[in-house]
């Protein structure tokens, strides 16, 4: 049998034995999208990670010289995997070490299966932030499971059903995974109608942007949670509410008193999903009833998560950098590459009440990246900790950027939007002393840059909470 023969192969059984549902929509009076999946016993789920954790090393070892020379040179080889568990004795992947293969193979790399390289139907990019944008091919199989993983949520949590408006307020445009062809087609497998508006070009076309809204009267809106924030506050000025049923958060973790601050100036908003993703295809999703904990669809893939000093598994209950396994990624595997994010090593696999999904789930949000934690006085600090100190002071958009000039600070520095035409000593003194207060910090290691709505650094529809001033 050839590569392409066995990749269709293993295609035509994942769907054949239910794992991509392939009759939709289903029946708006059910729950959920694939119930037999997102219900397995966690028997089943353990076996099934360990078979598909040993297939995709299996594969990657015969089928890609890339991680046949990396594991080797790291004194790794496929017979050490006996159950999933075991992924953590494969060595960790990095950006670094991607990069390196790209530059030397353009533009895939040689981590890409060379069988399938001409038969990818879409590519997808980092964006770069860190360096060298990395590139993801994506085969039939690929985009028919993620589809599927987008679908799960977006019927059963957000009720992406027959009859839903759903507006996409992602990025529309730089390769980027979650835009079409991906999300949009797991729309029209929830029946609903999907309308791709582009978050990056809101700020250009607002007006025509706005109207949509209003004339759609969208349900479902997925965006980040500034431009939520943002979009809310500009239609309170213009006089109109907007339509949004369910508000799906991306591109980063919303704070508490940000979701406090959507539900204010979304006032038919009754739900707002925390939707974590990146566009390698990792995802991880907000379970309403359970705000914060976001469940990972264990069919998909493996998180284990490290000390990044040392590559060792971060102990129960710690915090560390996050690691996953893409375990039906056949085109271009992914297994045990670091996604740089900070979270604690602690999971939930009760089923929840509501929903008996038995997938596990994270026990609190995903806060950020690795590269995005600081310091001020020796206390660790991320964005998030700070967004949600300045939705507490009073006439401020929310909008924000950390100045980090050291790897050690002895002040906080942030730049603010007020409202306020004229910032006072007293206002000054006392919003200092609200961020000071809720970040752990005294009110004269808090230095606050006062700008205007509109001010604040945005890349694209992304707020750009975290400004690196420190010299490469």
């Amino acid at each position: 049998m050839t590569v392409l023969q066995e990749y269709e192969r293993i295609h035509e059984e994942l769907r054949k034995e239910g794992y991509i549902n392939s009759q939709y929509p289903p029946n708006p009076s059910e729950r959920l999208w694939n119930r037999k999946v997102m219900t397995m016993s966690r028997d089943e789920l353990e076996k099934l990670k360990s078979f598909r954790l040993k297939r995709i090393v299996k594969w990657a070892w015969e089928n890609v010289p890339f991680y046949r020379n990396y594991w080797k040179s790291k004194g790794f080889e496929p017979d050490q995997i006996r159950d999933w568990k075991d992924v953590i004795k494969i060595p960790i992947l990095r950006k670094d070490e991607l990069r390196k293969d790209l530059s030397a193979n353009p533009p895939f790399g040689s981590i890409m299966v060379q069988d399938l390289a001409k038969r990818i139907r879409f590519v997808g990019a980092t964006s770069g932030s860190t360096g060298l944008p990395t590139f993801q091919g994506w085969g039939a199989l690929e985009l028919d499971y993620f589809e599927e993983a987008q679908a799960r949520y977006l019927w059963t949590f957000a009720e992406v059903k027959p009859t839903t408006v759903y507006a996409n307020y992602l990025n529309m445009s730089g390769f980027y995974s979650w835009g079409p062809p991906l999300v949009e087609t797991a729309m029209w497998r929830c029946g609903a109608t999907a309308i791709a508006g582009g978050g990056e070009t809101y700020f250009s076309w607002k007006n025509r942007h706005n109207l949509i809204f209003r004339l759609w009267k969208v349900d479902v809106m997925a965006t980040t949670p500034w431009l939520h924030r943002l979009i809310g506050e500009e239609a309170r000025a213009e006089g109109w509410e907007s339509p949004f049923k369910v508000l799906l958060l991306h591109g980063g973790a919303a704070a508490e008193n940000t979701k406090k601050k959507l539900f204010q100036v979304h006032p038919n908003a009754r739900l707002a999903i925390s939707v974590w993703g990146t566009t390698d295809g990792h995802m991880a999703v907000e379970v309403p009833g359970h705000e914060g904990q976001l469940v990972i669809w264990e069919d998909m893939e493996i998180f284990d998560i490290v000390d990044p000093k040392t590559d060792e598994p971060a102990s129960q209950g710690e915090r560390g950098e996050l690691v996953a396994t893409l375990l039906n990624h056949f085109t271009m595997p992914l297994i045990r590459y670091s996604l740089g994010d900070y979270v604690k090593n602690e999971f939930i696999t009760e089923p929840d009440e509501k929903y008996g999904i038995t997938h596990a789930r994270f026990v609190e949000p995903i806060p950020g990246r690795v590269e995005w934690m600081f310091k001020v006085k020796g206390k660790l600090l991320l964005p998030i900790y700070v967004e949600d100190a300045v939705n507490e002071i009073p006439e401020t958009t929310g909008m924000f950027n950390v100045l980090i000039y050291g790897n050690e600070m002895d002040k906080l520095r942030i730049r603010v939007e007020t409202r306020r035409t004229l910032v006072d000593s007293s206002y000054d003194s006392s919003a200092r002393e609200t961020l000071a207060e809720r970040i752990g910090l005294n009110k004269d290691d808090v230095e606050i840059e006062w700008v205007e709505p509109g001010k604040t650094v945005w890349t694209g529809y992304k707020l750009q909470v975290f400004l690196d001033q420190r010299k490469k």
